[in-house]
């Protein structure tokens, strides 16, 4: 792989998916600039250059000396309410608006590639969802999307170099696999099932997304949205029985009245259902797939978690 003069610019590189794709390119050998804001990096990410602050009070003029080849923007702002989200979209609008303003001013401005998610699409039922859906946002994603507008604006009207990446249900160690499944399990000696369990869940492993996000960023066209996932969805009830065979542990239905969040947007983007697709799938098949089989990767997943002091 050669390597640019400017590294990428991640935003956002303490978060989980950011984390990994910073994790990425320096195994690739590839030097990396890292924005963040009030987590720190671990010890063992050493990006070539790091800066901390909000997006919505970053100098981005002290780049102009040696703009980045891309900014890939994983920054979210989030709360754990739904009033709290709201303000954080408002926020968010903010501060994509500073960025795109400044990206506007550059003769050359880098790839803008924007990391979202496919809650933005919401419930499918039994149709396809391919990227040129309209979007109808559910549960987090309704105070997400508002936030990300103003990016889908730009690339809509074709004035800056920008990407739409939309990961399916991301897994690993830190993700929402955690909270909601292993840490019931273990605590509880049950693999929760939440709703029917018939809903479909479109999975790809972190490990994945953070290198098809870099793939595609260098190889694959601005101006375009792409949905990342690896095979095809799964229902809710598949995703538990496969947790009960690699831990021995029964499946217990949660209704909405168990459910110990009050948060309507978390219940809601567990339950519903989405056949997540993409017409780009040929193209990711021919990068590859470190982890295409979900079961081994999720019975190393609770090994790895039932071992941790921590857990």
């Amino acid at each position: 792989m050669s390597i640019p003069s400017s590294p990428a610019l991640i935003l956002g590189a303490s978060g989980f998916l950011g984390e990994a794709f910073a994790r990425h390119l320096q195994a690739a050998g590839e030097p990396a600039a890292c924005l963040i804001h009030r987590s720190p990096l671990p010890a063992e990410i050493r990006p070539v250059r790091l800066y901390h602050g909000s997006l919505l009070t970053f100098p981005w003029r002290i780049l102009e000396a040696d703009p980045p080849r891309a900014i890939i923007h994983f920054a979210r702002l989030s709360a754990p309410s739904a009033a709290g989200r709201r303000l954080a979209a408002q926020a968010s609008t903010m501060a994509n608006r500073r960025l795109l303003a400044w990206l506007e001013r550059l003769a050359q401005p880098p790839r803008l590639v924007l990391i979202a998610g496919t809650l933005a699409y919401g419930p499918s039922a039994d149709e396809e969802i391919y990227e040129d859906h309209a979007l109808h946002p559910a549960g987090f994603a309704r105070e997400y999307a508002r936030g990300e507008a103003p990016i889908l604006a730009a690339m809509a009207a074709g004035r800056l170099p920008v990407q739409v990446m939309r990961p399916a249900w991301v897994y690993g160690a830190r993700s929402w696999l955690r909270g909601f499944f292993f840490t019931p399990m273990l605590r509880q000696g049950h693999v929760p099932l939440y709703g029917e369990g018939d809903n479909r869940m479109a999975l790809i492993h972190v490990e994945d997304a953070a290198a098809l996000i870099d793939f595609l960023s260098r190889e694959a066209p601005a101006g375009e949205s792409y949905n990342l996932l690896c095979g095809a969805p799964l229902r809710q009830v598949e995703l538990a029985e496969t947790l009960s065979r690699i831990s021995g542990l029964p499946i217990k239905r949660i209704t909405r009245r168990d459910f110990p969040s009050r948060d309507r947007g978390v219940w809601e983007s567990l339950t519903f259902s989405q056949r997540t697709a993409s017409r780009h799938a040929g193209l990711y098949q021919r990068h590859g797939f470190r982890h295409p089989d979900a079961g081994a990767a999720l019975a190393s997943l609770w090994r790895s978690f039932i071992n941790t002091p921590s857990a």
